[in-house]
C-alpha cells in the first residue's frame, strides 16, 4: 500500500513555528554531525546520524508542505544511505556536499520566517555548485551507494503513522474504537446490525478521507456483508465467520500502518472476493488469511495535544500559588487548633470553678463555712489558738480599711476573668474565619484560572479538523470548497467526530447538490459547486456552517422516502411546511440517493451526523432553498464546559442559563416585554405573584426576554450533554446537578437561548388537560386479505384501545358497512381479491351514511400514482407498510371524531 503524504493547504503561526524549530534543530544536528566526520571514532555514527536527520528533514518539510526543502533533505538522506564506512579521504567531497546543503537548508527557513515562502531552494543549491559536487562524489565513491535494508527485511517505506503523524494523532485512536466497537457489537448475543453497519459506514469514510484505502476497503467490505445481513439479504450465520475476519483485516491494516506488520494489501483483496462470493450466493471463493502469529497487542492510545510553553509556564504559577495558599490554609489550621486548646482550657476553668462552688454551697452535708456538719449532737472540731487569734484581730478592722473575699466574690472574680478569656478567642476566632475566607476566596480564584488554563491546552485550531477536507476536495475536480474560521479552536476530543460529521456533509453536498453544468448556468451560477465551510466561536459554543449553491434538498422525494420507510402518513406530509420537510433528512436509514455507491445511497444518513453531535452536547440546524442550495450549521461546544451559570427557580424547579450570556434581570413590573418566553409554561409550573424577567444575549444580535419566579444564586458547574431522553428539545444545551443544603442532588436544566427563542416562535405552551368524560371506545373496520396482517395490525390497533372488526376483501368491508356494521374508522389495504382499495373507497364515498367516514389507506403501494388516485377518491390518508405502530396510533387518533380518541 502506498501511503499519501499529507499536504495541508494553510500553516498558521503555531503551527509555521513548531515546523521552523524543529527544521533548526535539523540543520543545526547535520552541522554537527558534519564535524564529527572528520573523527574517526565518531564517523560511522555521524554517518548514521546525517541519514536520520536527512530523512527527518524530509518527511516534515513534505507534510508541512516544503517540497524543494524535502527534495533536498532527501538527497542528503540518499547520500549517507547504505553507507557502512566511508574512508577518511572522502570526508572533504562530502563536507564540500554538506555545507552548500546546510546554508541552502537555513536560507529556506529564514525565508518561511519572514512569511516568503521557501523560494528557490534547488536553484539555490546549483548556483552553489552542489550538484557538481554530488556528481564528482557519486563517480568516486560509487560502490559505498547500496540500498539501506529495513529493519524487518519487509518493509520498505515509512509507515503511515510517521508519515502522516497529525492525522493518526486523531485518526489512530478512533479507527481502533471503531474495530473495538464492531467486535464488542458482534458478540452480543442479538447483534445489532444497524448500530454495526454505521460503524463500519464511519470507518470506511473516515479512512478514504486520511489516505488510507486499505482500510477504506476492508470498510466498505464489511458495510457490504452488513447491510445484506441487514436486510435478510444473507442470513446472519453466514455472515458472522466473514464479519470476524474482517474486523481481522481491519487490525492488521491499522498494524501496517503502524509499522508492526507488513503490507496488508494482498490480504485486502482477497477478502473482498470472499465477500463479493458471499453476496452472489457462492461460497468464499477465497479464504482469508490468518492474521499474523505474533502480533503484539495494542498498546494504549492516548489523546496527545501540543501545549505551547507559556501556558504551561502560566498553569506551573498556578500550581505554585495552590502551593502557597494550601501552606496558609495549614497555618490557619494551626491557628484554629491553638484556639481549640484554649477553649478547652477555659472549658476546664469553668467546671472547676463551678464545682468547688457546688462543693461549698450545694452539698446538704456541708456547712456555709465548709465544715462538715455531723448531723448529730456534738461540737466543731476545735481551731488552733493562732488561728483564732488573728481572727480577732482581722475583726477590728473596718470594711474602709481592709477588703475581705468570701466565695460569693471570687466566683464572680473568676467568672469575670472566664468572660475575657472568651471574649479574646471569639475574636481571635473571628479573625481566623476572615482569613480562611479570605484565603478561600483566593484559592477559588486560582482553581479557576487554573481550570481555564488546562481547558484551553486541550484547544486544538479548526485548522486540525479541516485539514483533511482540503484534501478530500483536492481528489475532487466537481467542486470547489473554501474554509474560514480555521483559527477557532476546539476540544481535542471533539475533533474526531467533529471532522468525520463535516466530511458526510460534504460528502451529501457532492451527491445531493451536484448539477448538470448546463443547469449550473442557465441559473447564472459558477461551472463547479461551490462549497464553502464557516466556523466561528460565541457564548462557547463553535457553530461550524457547511454550505452549498447547489440544487438544495429535493422535498418530493424526502416526503416520498418518509412515505416508503414509515416514518410519516401521507395526510401529516401533505401538510408539512418546506422547514418541517427539510427535518425529514433527519430520520433514520432516509437516503434520496438514485443508486447506492461508495458515498450515497445507503441510509447512513444525516441522523448519524445529529447523533455524533449530539453526543458532543451540541446539536444541528439545517435551511435548504430549491435550486439555491442548502446550509447546515453544526453547534457543539468549544470543551467540556466547567463554567458558570445563573439558577433560577421556576415554579418548584430550577434552571440556568450561563452567565456569559445574561444581559441583565429586574422585577416584572406591568405586562411582559413582547416576545418574551414564559418558564413557567415550557415546565407546567404555576407561577408565583412576583415575577422577573431576565434578559439573555442572542447569538449574533438580539436579546431574549424570559419569565421566571425567582434569581437564586451563581454556580460553577460541569456542563453536561442532555443525553437521549431530553437531547429533542431544542431549548435545553445541557444539564448539571447541584446539591441543596441537606447535600441531595438534583438535576438543573441549563438554557439555550436560541432554542427558547424557537420554541416561542412556535408557540409551545403546557398542554391544559381538559375536564371532559372518558371517551368511547372507538371501532375500526380493518380490511386485508392477509391473515397474518390482519391478526398482527388486530392485535396493535386492540393494544391501542380500539374495538377492532376485520374483512378479508372490499367486498366483504362493504357488506358490513351497507348491513349496519358500526365503524368510527376505515382501515383498508389497495390489493385485494374481488373488490380492492380503490373501489371500496369509491363505493364507501358514494354511500350517503359513509360520505365522511374516516378512509385511511395502508399498502406497500407508496408510489406517487397510487397515493396519488387514493386521495383523489376521497382518503382522508395514505400509509405505507410496515408503518410504525407509533405513526398509526398518531394517524388514528387525528382522523377519528372527537370522543372517539383513545383516552
Amino acid at each position: 500500500m502506498t501511503s499519501v503524504p499529507y499536504n495541508p493547504v494553510t500553516l498558521d503561526a503555531d503551527l509555521t513555528a513548531t515546523y521552523l524549530q524543529d527544521a533548526r534543530s535539523v540543520t543545526a544536528g547535520i552541522e554537527d554531525a558534519t564535524v564529527d566526520l572528520w573523527v574517526p571514532a565518531t564517523r560511522l555514527q555521524a554517518m548514521e546520524t546525517l541519514w536520520v536527520l536527512g530523512h527527518r528533514l524530509q518527511g516534515t518539510a513534505g507534510l508541512y508542505g516544503y517540497p524543494q526543502t524535502a527534495a533536498l533533505a532527501g538527497l542528503l538522506e540518499r547520500l549517507m544511505e547504505g553507507r557502512a564506512s566511508l574512508p577518511e579521504e572522502a570526508v572533504p567531497q562530502i563536507t564540500e556536499v554538506l555545507e552548500p546543503a546546510v546554508t541552502c537548508l537555513n536560507a529556506a527557513l529564514d525565508r518561511i520566517e519572514r512569511g516568503q515562502g521557501e523560494g528557490d531552494v534547488g536553484l539555490m543549491f546549483a548556483h552553489q555548485g552542489g550538484p557538481a559536487r554530488v556528481t564528482t562524489l557519486l563517480r568516486e565513491y560509487p560502490f559505498e551507494l547500496r540500498a539501506r535494508e529495513s529493519r524487518d527485511h519487509t518493509q520498505e517505506e515509512q509507515p503511515f503513522a510517521v508519515i502522516n503523524a497529525p492525522i493518526w494523532e486523531d485518526f489512530g485512536p478512533e479507527a481502533a474504537e471503531l474495530t473495538a466497537a464492531l467486535r464488542q457489537g458482534l458478540m452480543a448475543d442479538t447483534p445489532d446490525l444497524t448500530a454495526l453497519f454505521r460503524a463500519a459506514h464511519t470507518l470506511k469514510g473516515s479512512s478514504a478521507m486520511v489516505g488510507l484505502q486499505d482500510l477504506a476497503d476492508a470498510g466498505h467490505a464489511l458495510e457490504d456483508l452488513m447491510s445484506s445481513a441487514r436486510e435478510d439479504g444473507i442470513p446472519l450465520d453466514r455472515a458472522l465467520p466473514l464479519l470476524e475476519d474482517g474486523l481481522n483485516v481491519a487490525e492488521a491494516v491499522l498494524a501496517h500502518a503502524e509499522g508492526r506488520l507488513p503490507s496488508q494489501t494482498q490480504r485486502v483483496q482477497t477478502y473482498r472476493a470472499s465477500v463479493a462470493a458471499l453476496l452472489g450466493g457462492q461460497a468464499p471463493a477465497l479464504p482469508v488469511p490468518a492474521a499474523t502469529p505474533g502480533d503484539a497487542a495494542r498498546p494504549e492510545t492516548r489523546l496527545s495535544v501540543r501545549v505551547d510553553s507559556a501556558r504551561l509556564d502560566g498553569m506551573l504559577d498556578d500550581v505554585a500559588g495552590l502551593v502557597a495558599s494550601r501552606a496558609r490554609l495549614n497555618g490557619l489550621l494551626l491557628r484554629q487548633q491553638g484556639l481549640a486548646r484554649s477553649l478547652d482550657a477555659a472549658h476546664e476553668r469553668v467546671q472547676r470553678t463551678v464545682r468547688d462552688f457546688e462543693e461549698r454551697y450545694l452539698n446538704p452535708n456541708l456547712t456555709p463555712g465548709g465544715a462538715a456538719a455531723s448531723g448529730m449532737a456534738g461540737a466543731a472540731s476545735p481551731r488552733p489558738s493562732g488561728d483564732l487569734q488573728l481572727q480577732d484581730r482581722l475583726a477590728d478592722f473596718g470594711a474602709l480599711e481592709l477588703d475581705t473575699y468570701d466565695d460569693l466574690n471570687i466566683l464572680a472574680r473568676a467568672v469575670t476573668e472566664l468572660s475575657a478569656d472568651l471574649t479574646e478567642i471569639r475574636a481571635q476566632n473571628a479573625q481566623a474565619i476572615s482569613a480562611l475566607g479570605d484565603e478561600l476566596t483566593g484559592l477559588e480564584k486560582l482553581t479557576r484560572q487554573l481550570r481555564v488554563e488546562l481547558s484551553r491546552a486541550r484547544l486544538l485550531p479548526v485548522s486540525r479538523v479541516t485539514a483533511p477536507l482540503h484534501r478530500w476536495a483536492g481528489r475532487r475536480d466537481d467542486l470547489t470548497l473554501s474554509i474560514h474560521g480555521e483559527d477557532s479552536l476546539i476540544d481535542a476530543q471533539h475533533a474526531g467526530p467533529l471532522g468525520e460529521a463535516l466530511l458526510h456533509l460534504l460528502t451529501n453536498a457532492a451527491v445531493h447538490g451536484a448539477q448538470p453544468p448546463e443547469e449550473r448556468a442557465a441559473q447564472g451560477k459558477p461551472e463547479r459547486l461551490q462549497v464553502s465551510v464557516s466556523a466561528r466561536v460565541a457564548d462557547g459554543h463553535l457553530s461550524v456552517t457547511v454550505q452549498d449553491d447547489g440544487r438544495g434538498l429535493n422535498f418530493a422525494a424526502l416526503r416520498q422516502r418518509a412515505l416508503q420507510s414509515g416514518h410519516a402518513s401521507a395526510g401529516e406530509l401533505a401538510a408539512y411546511t418546506d422547514e418541517q420537510t427539510a427535518q425529514l433528512v433527519f430520520l433514520p436509514g432516509l437516503s434520496t440517493a438514485g443508486q447506492v455507491t461508495q458515498e450515497a445511497g445507503r441510509g447512513v444518513g444525516m441522523d448519524a451526523v445529529r447523533d455524533a453531535i449530539a453526543r458532543l452536547g451540541g446539536r444541528v440546524t439545517l435551511s435548504s432553498r430549491p435550486g439555491q442550495g442548502t446550509a447546515i450549521t453544526l453547534h457543539v461546544p468549544v470543551a467540556q464546559q466547567i463554567t458558570d451559570v445563573l439558577v433560577m427557580r421556576v415554579g418548584t424547579q430550577r434552571v440556568a442559563v450561563l452567565a456569559s450570556q445574561m444581559q441583565g434581570m429586574s422585577i416584572l413590573d406591568g405586562d411582559a416585554p413582547a416576545g418574551s418566553v414564559d418558564l413557567n409554561d415550557l415546565w407546567g409550573e404555576t407561577p408565583d405573584t412576583v415575577r422577573y424577567v431576565a434578559r439573555i444575549a442572542l447569538s449574533g444580535a438580539g436579546t431574549l426576554h424570559v419569565l421566571v419566579d425567582e434569581f437564586l444564586k451563581l454556580e460553577e458547574i460541569v456542563l453536561r450533554p442532555a443525553g437521549k431522553l431530553l437531547g429533542s428539545l431544542g431549548y435545553l444545551s445541557g444539564m448539571t446537578t447541584l446539591n441543596d443544603p441537606s447535600g441531595q442532588a438534583f438535576p438543573v436544566a441549563i438554557l439555550d437561548p436560541a432554542g427558547l427563542a424557537q420554541a416561542s416562535a412556535r408557540g409551545v405552551r403546557r398542554a391544559a388537560r381538559p375536564a371532559v368524560a372518558a371517551p368511547d371506545s372507538a371501532h375500526i373496520l380493518l380490511v386485508d386479505d392477509s391473515l397474518s396482517v390482519r391478526r398482527h395490525v388486530g392485535r396493535s390497533l386492540e393494544r391501542f384501545g380500539f374495538q377492532v372488526t376485520t374483512a378479508s376483501d372490499g367486498q366483504e368491508a362493504l357488506e358490513r358497512l351497507l348491513a349496519g356494521q358500526r365503524a368510527d374508522l376505515l382501515l383498508s389495504d389497495l390489493e385485494m381479491p374481488r373488490m380492492n382499495g380503490f373501489e371500496l373507497l369509491r363505493a364507501v364515498r358514494s354511500s350517503p351514511a359513509h360520505a365522511t367516514l374516516p378512509v385511511v389507506i395502508m399498502t406497500t403501494r407508496a408510489g406517487e400514482k397510487h397515493q396519488q388516485l387514493a386521495m383523489e377518491l376521497g382518503a382522508s390518508d395514505y400509509l405505507a407498510k410496515p408503518a410504525e405502530e407509533r405513526l398509526l396510533q398518531r394517524r388514528l387518533n387525528a382522523l377519528l371524531p372527537a370522543g372517539k380518541v383513545r383516552a
